[in-house]
């Protein structure tokens, strides 16, 4: 064939067992919407939004997720809920509503502007600062009753005493972030003592103690010795301790403190990527809320030949449907997922389509077995535990961080959140919603 054809006909199907994406989709979680369910959400959402695609969180599987963290912690034990980086991409306000709904009493960001935001959007619970405190922040947390993180004083000690107090007069008081085994922020467990009588000459309290373990899920045995050194180092004070962020919980390490401080678990997004440590996780129960929801904005017949993208690195094979997706890397979708290393999911079927071409800014191209269906809904980021197109078999495949799958996507894209299956709100195209 030799002409471009824009409508539907026959072709063959092109995905073959010898070709990248000639897999089908699996994995996916329980209680993860149905494909009927996910088709009708994203028919209304497209017709809302009047754009052909949007990023999707399921607020129903942050509930699960919570209730699989509450499972997996002390009876005693609180959850600080991390929601740093706009949630980990899905959406910061939303899945703090979810989070407070659930029973969560403090939170916790990265930056002091993070805390600053929830504060102006009336989020009243404890939020500690994880990163390291700076004089030229000091103001802000002050004013806003955040709880710094701090690995030694210096931040303080050029402060008056009357720059250390919160609005209603009390005094500052800070986390202590010790360096067990990490190596990044944190006091060394040996200079402690000094540190805290420092606060205590500053007239500063301390909140809590807490440290981050350094290695994966499989890897137990060293965020023991982490644990072994921390329990060590805090024994002579009486504080708060925290530990266990996502891959603590999973392993079932120092979840009987006083508090866990799971990030990435809330949305479903394990700690890593490499199998053994995924099916723990998984086997756990926790559900990805995160997905990216698409349907063609254009496709064609293509006859064998014909290059496909910048740079010409795709040659069709035969007569091949070749689908445009309004989504790319200015979005947040990795160029090296190009040529095959990605695919997007075709709802109705389960089949993944390979990406074809480059990755480019605005959109991708995808190979298609046969002409889609009007309206027919693809996911390019699906919501399950798929070797190809979940967030996890992903980052697997590109040697990357679960968290940057879903974290790297901006605001072009409408975020949709659902609850039961429906749309409960909408944050559209380029509205800045942390």
């Amino acid at each position: 064939m030799g002409a471009i054809i824009n409508k539907p006909g026959t072709a063959r199907n092109s995905m073959t067992e010898d070709e990248p994406g000639a897999e089908s989709a699996s994995g996916s979680a329980s209680g993860s919407p149905t494909s009927s369910s996910l088709v009708a959400l994203a028919t209304q959402a497209f017709l809302e939004l009047g754009a052909p695609s949007f990023i999707h969180v399921n607020l129903d599987a942050v509930v699960n997720n919570i209730n699989v963290l509450k499972s997996l912690s002390g009876p005693n034990t609180g959850i600080m809920g991390v929601v740093k980086g706009g949630a980990y991409g899905s959406g910061l306000m939303k899945v703090v509503d979810v989070l407070l709904q659930e029973g969560v009493q403090e939170l916790a960001v990265a930056t002091v502007a993070e805390g600053v935001y929830l504060r102006k959007h009336g989020v009243n619970v404890p939020i500690t600062i994880l990163g390291n405190l700076l004089a030229c922040e000091v103001e802000a947390v002050t004013s806003h009753t955040l709880t710094p993180s701090i690995s030694w004083a210096t931040a303080l000690v050029s402060q008056p005493k009357h720059k250390l107090l919160y609005p209603d007069g009390s005094r500052l008081s800070v986390a202590i972030n010790i360096d067990t085994g990490m190596s990044r922020y944190g006091v060394q467990p040996a200079d402690l003592p000094q540190l805290v009588q420092q606060l205590q000459q500053l007239d500063v309290s301390i909140n809590s103690m807490y440290t981050h373990f350094q290695s994966a899920i499989t890897e137990k045995e060293k965020n023991q010795k982490q644990l072994d050194i921390f329990l060590q180092a805090t024994e002579p004070y009486k504080t708060r301790l925290h530990v266990a962020a996502t891959t603590g919980c999973v392993q079932g390490l120092a979840t009987h403190l006083d508090l866990i401080r799971p990030g990435g678990a809330i949305t479903g997004l394990c700690s890593g990527s490499d199998s053994e440590g995924c099916q723990q996780f998984i086997r756990c129960g926790f559900q990805p809320a995160f997905s990216v929801v698409a349907q063609p904005s254009f496709y064609k017949l293509l006859p064998a030949g014909r290059y496909i993208g910048y740079d010409a690195t795709y040659q069709t094979h035969g007569d091949e449907w070749i689908a445009n997706f309004t989504t790319g890397w200015s979005d947040g979708i990795s160029r090296r997922l190009s040529n095959g290393v990605g695919s997007v999911k075709r709802v109705k079927t389960g089949e993944l389509c390979p990406i074809v071409g480059r990755v480019s800014m605005d959109s991708i191209t995808a190979r298609l077995p046969e002409a889609p269906e009007e309206g027919e809904v693809f996911q390019v980021i699906t919501d399950d535990f798929d070797e190809v197109t979940s967030a996890v078999g992903m980052a697997r495949n590109l040697g990357a961080a679960v968290y940057e799958m879903p974290g790297n996507w901006s605001t072009r894209l409408a975020r949709v959140f659902s609850t039961s299956g429906k749309i409960v709100h909408i944050s559209h195209s380029l509205d800045y919603e942390c």
